[in-house]
């Protein structure tokens, strides 16, 4: 047992004898958040010390907080914590979080958000999102997950999953489904809706801006279905965001992510690796949207890739479209890309223009 796992099992003797002594006259949280922290451990791996330095420096947010379990445990190791949660689908009104914050004397700024509406987080950057146990309790699962992206660094997340479904039976391993529960389907509890198959949540978390970095199961991870108690099966990840290119360090020649996540270049722009817990890539792959007026414009667009000084092999636009670039690279250096031409700033636009990118990521 490390120490991480360790420090999770003491406070839960802590959150059990404040509850105690509260003697609440509503009902608690019936599952034991805390018990989440030996899935986290093992998610963490050799990255731990990382993000809890990240999640300690840029603070957490705790999405579907419950009883605030998980928010004062990471506060108790130095964070700064946001615990967003909504009265109408938390179990008691979020009156045993508001309680636990006045019984621990506790800082985690405590706020109201309906996950379900078109809500907003904190206008900051956080280190670390927790998000366990609620995705498959929320009905717009691509709004929350992309507003995550956009607001964190990282993510641990768990959700129910099935391999499964009713009408369908067992799916094969590659199917994207995602499985719409009716009101009274599972546990008879009308806040359950979306079971995705674990193809559909890797793709489901792929296409709101969010790479995988650890990914692991638990439960019935033989015969899981979607809408029986027996059968349950967890997936529990570690997520990297990719939104607006979070994942990397733009070094210079980027304009503002734009709605999805994609930024246009200038003509010269440059980019390296973020540090991982000593994670050093050997190449960098980058997609590149070229759009038909751009080449209508301009024409073949060249262009020269370097890394620290020295010269890769250039890549040149013929056709419009999506294109991936990949280039091996040394670990720690500054890739730099340049255009021979760009569209200029003009009274429409007042930013030179490069190339529209999607996404780099180092491997």
């Amino acid at each position: 047992m490390n120490e991480f796992v360790a420090r999770g099992r003491k406070f839960l003797e802590r959150l059990n004898r404040a509850k105690t002594a509260a003697r609440a006259d509503f009902e608690w949280y019936r599952y034991h958040s805390l018990t989440n922290v030996t899935h986290i451990s093992e998610l963490l791996g050799n990255r731990h010390d990382y993000i809890l330095d990240l999640a300690r420096e840029k603070g957490v947010l705790d999405a579907g907080c419950a009883d605030g379990d998980l928010s004062f445990f990471f506060e108790s190791l130095g964070c700064d914590v946001v615990a967003i949660d909504h009265p109408a689908p938390n179990h008691n009104g979020m009156r045993g979080v508001r309680l636990l914050k006045q019984i621990l004397n506790s800082k985690v700024t405590v706020r109201e958000v309906d996950l379900d509406s078109q809500f907003t987080v904190p206008d900051r950057r956080f280190g670390l999102s927790l998000f366990l146990g609620a995705l498959y309790h929320v009905k717009n699962p691509f709004y929350i997950l992309e507003t995550l992206a956009k607001c964190s660094e990282y993510c641990l997340l768990s959700t129910r999953v099935a391999r499964r479904f009713p009408h369908i039976g067992r799916v094969p391993e590659q199917a994207t489904l995602g499985y719409l529960l009716d009101a009274e389907e599972l546990n008879a509890d009308d806040s359950n809706f979306w079971i995705f198959s674990h193809a559909g949540l890797r793709l489901l978390l792929k296409r709101t801006r969010w790479s995988i970095c650890e990914y692991r199961s638990a439960g019935a991870t033989s015969d899981s279905d979607a809408d029986s108690l027996e059968n349950d099966e967890r997936a529990f990840c570690l997520l990297r965001s990719h939104y607006g290119l979070a994942n990397v360090e733009l070094v210079s020649g980027w304009h503002a992510a734009e709605h999805g996540g994609w930024r246009w270049t200038e003509r010269v722009f440059s980019v390296r690796v973020k540090p991982d817990a000593g994670f050093r890539p050997s190449r960098v792959t980058m997609k590149v949207f070229i759009a038909p007026e751009l080449l209508e414009q301009m024409g073949t667009i060249r262009m020269d890739i370097s890394c620290d000084g020295k010269k890769l092999e250039p890549f040149i636009f013929e056709e419009p479209g999506l294109h991936t670039v990949t280039r091996a690279v040394d670990p720690q250096g500054i890739v730099r890309f340049e255009l021979d031409r760009a569209i200029a700033a003009d009274t429409r636009d007042t930013r030179e223009r490069g190339v529209i990118v999607s996404d780099i990521t180092f491997e």
